[in-house]
C-alpha cells in the first residue's frame, strides 16, 4: 500500500508497475545523477555521495532495481531546480561536492562524464540504460540552453565558460557533452532559433574573453584561450557552433578597417611582438644596445606558438562544415578590402595619423593575418605542390559573379594586372574557383597589406634611426653631457626598440620558413603560367580551368615565350612584387636565415625573376620589373653593399639552365626604364639602376657571361639601323647619359659644399641668426647626401663602362657614339685634373664618398682600352669644349702623385697619338672652313658625311646624328613626330657633292703646296 502522500503527489501514478525495457536502473541512477527516491535506510558503505529526492518528488520503496523512466525524467527535471541541496544529502559516499551542485549545466557535465565512464565498463543491459540516462541529460541541458529564464538566476555563460577552463587535453567528455547538446538544441528547434539560443548562452561568455584579450600580450595572454575556443570548431558534427564563433567575431557590414581589431579574432591577431594598435606602446626590446641586430629567441618561440595556434583555429572553422568555411573566408576576404588602404604609399608614412588611426588595422593584426594564411598555404607549396591548381583568371571575376563562382575576395577584378586589359574588354574567367586559388589570392593581399605595408614603414624607420645615430654620435663627440646629448640618446633608444620590436615580428623564424616555401611555390606558379605552351592553353580553354596542373619545366629560349596566354591580363601585380619585397627584407635586414639553407627557391626565384625582369611583354610594368633587378641582386653570391647580409652560397649564375639569359634580361630592364614614356625622377631610375650595376660587375667575373656581353655588343653592330635600335646601344648610350648626369652633379654639389665649408671656417657663419645657422647646416647635410648618392653611382657607372670596353670596343667608336664617350671623358678628366681640380677639393672627402684619384685610373683606364682606334682618338682631339694640348699633361702629373704605374707611359703614349691627330684635324678643318651652310648638320654644325633626309620633316642631317638622337627619343627632332632609322632616306646626291667639294679643297691645297 502507498502512503497518503504517494497517492496525491501527481508522480505517484508513475510508480505503477512498468516492464523492465521501459526502467532505469536505480544503482545506476545514483551512480550518475547522484540522486535516489528511496527512504532506506542510510548505507554507511555507500560510494557516492547522493541526494534523497524521495519529498521533492515521490518516495520510492518497492524492491524493483528500475525506475519508470518518464519518472526519471521528471525527477531530474525536479534536482535541476534546487536551490538548497544540503537538506537533501544523505551521510555517506565521497564525492559531495558533485552531489550539492546547484548550478545546472555544471551538474549535468557531470553527470555526463560519470555516464560515459560507467558506460564503458557496462554489459549491455546497462550500457543500455546509460544511452537512456544520457538522452535525459541531453534533453534538460537543451531545456537549459533553449529556456534559460527557467533556472533563473543561473548563468549558463559563466558555467561553460568554467568547464572549459577546467578541461585539459585528456578531458574528451567536455567536448562530447558540448557537441551533443549542441545537437540536440539543433533538433529541437528551426536552425535559426537554435543558433539564436545557443548565441544568447555563448556571446557573453566570448565578450567576457574578448575584454580580458584587450589587457594582455604574448606573455600574459590566457594560456588556454585557444583551447576554450577550439571547443566551438573541433568537431564537424555541430557546425553550428563554428557559425556562432565567425558570426560573433564579425563586424557590422560597414565595418573600417580598424573595426576588425576590435573583434575577437582582431583582439588574437593583435597580439604580437609589435605594439597591438598604432597608439600602442612598444612593450619590448626596453633595454637595447645601440646595435640594431637584436633578437630575442624566447619571444620569437611564443610568437610561432601564438600564430601556430591562431592558424589551428581559422583552419577548424574552414573544414567544420560548408558554412563556416564560406563565412570564415568572407571574414578575411572583408578584412582584407576593409583596410586596402595600407597597401597605398600614403598610408606607410603616416602623415595623418589621427585620422588613419581606426580607418585601418595595425602591423601587429595585419602581420599576424599574413602568418596564419601563409601556414593555411602549406599544401600549395613542395613536396605537394598544389599551387598548379591556382586559376591565374581569378581577378577576372566581376562582382557580379563572386557568388556563382566561388570568389571571396573583393574587388579582385580591380587589381593591377601584370598585362592591362583593352578598355572595354572581357577577361577570361574559369567555370568555378578551388579553396586552393581562393587560399592563394587571400595570402598574397594579406601580404600585400600586412607584411609589404610593414616593411616599407621598416625602411623608412631605419632611415630615421641612422640619421638620429650620426646626429647623436656627432654631438657626443663635443659634449657627451650636455642636454641636447641626452635627448638625442633617448630618441635614439626609443627609435632602437620600435626597430627591433617590429623586424622582430617580421623576422621570426617559423613564418619565415612558411613564407619562403610560399613564396617558391608562387615564383614557380608564375613560370609555368607564362611558359604555357598554345595546345595546352586551347585544352584549358575548352575546359575553362587555366590552371597548369602539371610542371613542365620548359626551358627559356629568349626573352619572352613564344606565345603569351591572354590570361596574364588577370595577374595581379602583387604577386611578383611581394617576391621582389621579401628578398628585399631578407638582404637589409638580416632575414635570411632559412633561404640560406632552402635551396630550391633559389632555382626558382632565379627563373622567375629572368623571365618576368626580362620581358615587358609579360610584365608591363618597367617599375615591377626593375624590382626583380633588386631581388636578382639578392641572390648574388657576394657581399651586396649597404646589407646586413655577410655571404650567400648559391650557385644559379653557374649551374642554372637559363643562366645565359641573365645579361640580356638585365640590359632590358635597364633600357626599359628609360624608356618607359613616364616621368621617372632620376633618383628613383638609379635607385632602380644600382643592383643592376653590382650583378654586372659580378658577371664580369665569370667568362661565359662575358661572353654574353660579347655576343650583344656583335649583334648590335649587325643591326645598327634597325627599325628599334639594338639593346646593347641603348645600353651603353644610357650609360653614358647616367655617368655625365652623376659625375656632373656631383662637382656641382662638391663646389657648393667647399663654399659653405670655408664660410663655416672662415667663421662668416657666426654673424648670422640662429635660425639662418641652422638652414645653412641643413644645406651642407642635404648636399653632402646628394654628393655622396652621386659619387656612388657615379663611380659605378665609370667602373662598368671600364670593364666594358677591355673586352667590346668597336660599338663604342661606332660614329654615333665615339664623340659623346670621348668628350665625356674629357670635360671629367679636365675638372678632376686640370687647373681648376681645387674647386672641389673638400674635407672628409670619404664622407661623400668622393674619391677622384679613384676615378682617374677609371677614365684612364677607358681611355687606353679605346686607344687602338682611331676613330676613338681623333674624336678625343675634336672635342673643342674640353681637349687641349695641356690635358693629358695635366693628367700625367696626377698620375705620377697616385702611383699610376703603367698607365702613365700608356698615357703617355696615348696623348701623344692624340696630339698628331689633333693637329692633322686642325689642318683639315681649315681647309675645310668654309663649307657652305646646306653641308652642316644643323643639329651640330659639322661638315656631314652620310646626308640623310627625315621622312616626315624632309631636314637633311648627318647619318652619325640622328642615329644617335634616335637612342633616347624615336622622334623627329624637328617636328616630333613618331622615326625610326629604318624611314631615314640617304640623300646620294649631297653626299657625291659634298665628297666632290672635299676632294676639290684637298687638290686645291696640294697644288698650292
Amino acid at each position: 500500500m502507498s502512503s497518503v502522500e504517494e497517492t496525491e503527489n501527481p508522480f505517484a501514478a508513475l510508480l505503477q508497475p512498468s516492464s523492465q525495457a521501459d526502467g532505469v536502473s536505480k544503482q545506476l541512477i545514483e551512480s550518475i545523477l547522484l540522486f535516489t527516491l528511496s527512504k532506506d535506510v542510510v548505507d554507511s558503505n555507500r560510494k557516492n555521495a547522493v541526494l534523497c529526492l524521495a519529498d521533492v518528488v515521490v518516495a520510492d520503496n518497492s524492491a524493483k532495481d528500475t525506475l519508470c523512466e518518464d519518472l526519471l525524467a521528471h525527477a531530474l527535471f525536479e534536482r535541476l531546480m534546487l536551490t538548497e541541496t544540503t537538506k537533501y544529502l544523505i551521510p555517506g559516499g565521497t564525492n559531495r561536492s558533485e552531489a550539492l551542485e546547484t548550478r545546472a549545466m555544471i551538474y549535468l557535465h557531470g553527470a555526463f562524464t560519470r555516464c560515459e565512464r560507467i558506460q564503458c565498463e557496462s554489459n549491455a543491459r546497462d550500457k543500455q540504460h546509460c544511452d537512456r540516462i544520457i538522452e535525459l541529460i541531453l534533453n534538460n541541458a537543451s531545456t537549459c540552453m533553449r529556456q534559460p529564464d527557467l533556472f533563473a538566476p543561473q548563468n549558463f555563460s559563466s558555467q561553460w565558460l568554467e568547464l572549459f577552463d577546467q578541461s585539459d587535453e585528456h578531458d574528451t567528455s567536455t567536448q562530447e557533452f558540448l557537441v551533443r547538446v549542441a545537437c540536440k538544441v539543433s533538433e529541437e528547434d528551426e536552425p535559426l532559433e537554435a543558433l539564436g539560443a545557443l548565441k544568447a548562452i555563448f556571446y557573453p561568455m566570448l565578450s567576457e574573453l574578448q575584454k580580458q584579450l584587450v589587457k594582455d600580450n604574448l606573455i600574459s595572454i590566457r594560456k588556454n584561450i585557444f583551447w576554450i575556443l577550439g571547443y566551438f570548431v573541433r568537431e564537424k558534427r555541430a557546425g553550428i557552433l563554428g557559425e556562432l564563433l565567425i558570426d560573433y567575431t564579425t563586424p557590422n557590414p560597414k565595418a573600417k578597417g580598424g573595426d576588425y581589431m576590435d573583434t575577437l579574432f582582431g583582439q588574437l591577431l593583435s597580439v604580437s611582438i609589435m605594439p597591438k594598435t598604432q597608439t600602442a606602446p612598444y612593450e619590448f626590446f626596453r633595454e637595447v644596445s645601440l646595435v640594431s641586430q637584436q633578437t630575442d629567441t624566447n619571444l620569437w618561440q611564443l610568437l610561432a606558438h601564438h600564430q601556430l595556434s591562431l592558424f589551428t583555429l581559422i583552419k577548424q572553422l574552414l573544414v567544420q562544415s560548408p558554412e563556416t568555411k564560406k563565412k570564415t573566408l568572407q571574414w578575411i576576404a572583408n578584412c582584407l578590402d576593409a583596410n586596402v588602404a595600407r597597401g597605398h604609399l600614403w598610408s606607410t608614412v603616416n602623415i595623418n595619423l589621427e585620422q588613419t588611426v581606426h580607418s585601418t588595422a595595425s602591423d601587429a593584426f595585419m602581420t599576424s593575418l599574413s602568418a596564419v594564411l601563409m601556414r593555411l598555404c602549406a599544401p600549395l607549396c613542395a613536396p605537394s605542390m598544389k599551387v598548379l591548381l591556382v586559376d591565374p583568371t581569378y581577378c577576372a571575376v566581376v562582382d557580379e559573379e563572386r557568388q556563382s563562382k566561388g570568389v571571396s575576395m573583393l574587388k579582385a577584378f580591380e587589381e593591377t594586372c601584370l598585362l592591362p586589359a583593352e578598355e572595354g574588354e572581357q577577361r577570361l574567367t574559369a567555370a568555378k574557383y578551388n579553396f586552393i586559388t581562393e587560399i592563394f589570392y587571400l595570402a598574397h593581399k594579406a601580404f600585400e597589406l600586412g607584411n609589404r605595408a610593414c616593411i616599407e614603414r621598416l625602411t623608412r624607420m631605419m632611415r630615421e634611426l641612422q640619421n638620429t645615430r650620426n646626429a647623436y654620435h656627432e654631438v657626443a663627440t663635443r659634449d657627451p653631457n650636455n642636454d641636447l646629448t641626452k635627448n638625442l640618446l633617448r630618441m635614439l633608444q626609443d627609435q632602437m626598440q620600435q626597430v627591433l620590436c617590429i623586424r622582430n615580428g617580421l623576422g621570426e623564424p617559423e613564418n619565415d620558413a612558411a613564407i619562403l616555401k610560399f613564396f617558391e611555390a608562387s615564383a614557380i606558379w608564375l613560370t609555368e603560367i607564362a611558359m604555357l605552351p598554345r595546345e595546352s592553353y586551347e585544352a584549358a580553354l575548352d575546359k575553362m580551368d587555366f590552371a597548369p596542373q602539371i610542371l613542365r619545366n620548359l626551358e627559356l629560349l629568349s626573352d619572352t615565350p613564344p606565345f603569351v596566354a591572354p590570361y596574364m591580363k588577370s595577374v595581379p601585380e602583387n604577386i611578383i612584387d611581394n617576391i621582389a619585397a621579401y628578398l628585399n627584407f631578407c638582404r637589409n635586414f638580416g632575414g635570411d636565415q632559412f633561404i640560406q639553407l632552402y635551396t630550391s627557391s633559389h632555382d626558382a626565384f632565379f627563373k622567375m625573376i629572368l623571365l618576368f625582369m626580362g620581358s615587358s611583354d609579360l610584365v608591363k610594368n618597367p617599375h615591377l620589373r626593375a624590382k626583380l633587378a633588386d631581388a636578382l641582386e639578392f641572390l648574388l653570391p657576394t657581399q651586396i653593399s649597404g646589407s646586413n647580409r655577410k655571404e650567400f652560397i648559391t650557385h644559379v649564375f653557374d649551374r642554372h639552365t637559363d643562366r645565359l639569359q641573365v645579361v640580356r634580361c638585365l640590359l632590358n630592364v635597364f633600357v626599359s626604364i628609360e624608356m618607359t614614356g613616364q616621368s621617372v625622377q632620376f633618383e628613383q631610375k638609379f635607385n632602380y639602376r644600382r643592383p643592376m650595376y653590382a650583378i654586372m660587375e659580378f658577371l664580369w667575373t665569370k667568362q661565359e657571361h662575358i661572353n654574353c656581353f660579347r655576343q650583344l655588343a656583335s649583334e648590335a653592330e649587325s643591326n645598327m639601323e634597325a627599325i628599334e635600335p639594338p639593346i646593347f646601344l641603348r645600353f651603353i648610350n644610357l650609360l653614358i647619359n647616367d655617368a655625365i648626369f652623376l659625375l656632373d652633379e656631383s662637382l656641382s654639389n662638391l663646389e657648393q659644399i667647399k663654399q659653405l665649408q670655408r664660410a663655416q671656417d672662415n667663421g662668416e657663419w657666426n654673424n648670422l641668426s640662429h635660425t639662418e645657422r641652422q638652414q645653412q647646416t641643413t644645406n651642407l647635410h642635404h648636399l653632402g647626401m646628394l654628393a655622396r648618392f652621386d659619387n656612388i653611382l657615379g663611380r659605378d657607372t665609370i667602373n662598368l663602362l671600364k670593364l666594358l670596353t677591355t673586352e667590346i670596343k668597336s660599338i663604342f667608336c661606332h660614329n654615333s657614339m665615339v664623340d659623346r664617350i670621348a668628350s665625356m671623358l674629357n670635360y671629367f678628366l679636365l675638372h678632376l685634373v686640370g687647373p681648376q681640380r681645387e674647386r672641389f677639393k673638400v674635407k672628409d672627402k670619404k664622407e661623400f664618398e668622393f674619391d677622384p684619384a679613384q676615378t682617374v685610373l677609371e677614365i684612364a683606364h677607358i681611355y687606353i682600352n679605346l686607344s687602338t682606334d682611331n676613330s676613338f682618338c681623333l674624336a678625343v682631339s675634336q672635342d673643342g669644349r674640353s681637349y687641349s694640348d695641356q690635358l693629358f699633361g695635366y693628367a700625367e702629373n696626377i698620375l705620377i702623385r697616385i702611383g699610376g704605374g703603367q698607365l702613365i707611359g700608356d698615357m703617355a703614349e696615348f696623348a701623344s697619338k692624340v696630339q698628331k691627330m689633333n693637329a692633322d684635324y686642325k689642318e683639315e678643318q681649315e681647309l675645310l672652313a668654309d663649307a657652305p651652310d646646306e653641308y652642316l648638320d644643323p643639329i651640330i654644325s659639322t661638315l656631314m658625311t652620310d646626308p640623310v633626309v627625315l621622312p616626315s620633316s624632309k631636314v637633311t642631317v648627318d647619318r652619325s646624328t640622328i642615329q644617335r638622337h634616335l637612342l633616347s627619343d624615336q622622334t623627329d627632332p624637328f617636328n616630333r613626330e613618331p622615326l625610326t632609322m629604318d624611314k631615314v632616306k640617304s640623300n646620294e646626291a649631297l653626299k657625291l657633292e659634298i665628297e666632290q667639294w672635299i676632294e676639290g679643297k684637298r687638290n686645291a691645297a696640294r697644288v698650292k703646296s
